[in-house]
């Protein structure tokens, strides 16, 4: 699991255009980080000149836990992907299917 520390504001569009404000914890909870997506706002944005997360964090023991567990994967918008690839709106929804896939419903 990576986490880092918002140092400037920005709204996170993957994140359902969650406004991320200065000392918040990147990324909020029921989120997950992108690695490609922590790396680029890192560094100094090409436009606004600033960089938007710092002390990032990386707990590896987190990260094996989650992937025991990938799905239900949030997708966005409250849709989530199930490990057959069907999405379904509604987090409640995605575990109840995500359990009957499992045990062969």
């Amino acid at each position: 699991m990576i986490t880092a520390k918002v140092v400037n504001p920005f709204k996170a569009l993957e994140h359902n255009g969650r406004l991320y404000k200065a000392g918040d914890t990147y990324p909020a909870e029921g989120f997950t980080a992108n690695e490609e997506r922590v790396y680029f706002l890192t560094g100094v944005h090409p436009e606004y000149k600033k960089i938007y997360l710092a002390e990032v964090t990386i707990n590896e023991q987190e990260e094996h836990k989650e992937q025991v567990s990938e799905f239900p994967k949030h997708t966005g918008r409250g849709y989530y992907e199930l490990s057959n690839g069907t999405k379904v709106k509604g987090k409640e929804e995605a575990i109840e299917a995500e359990n009957a896939l499992k045990s062969g419903e």
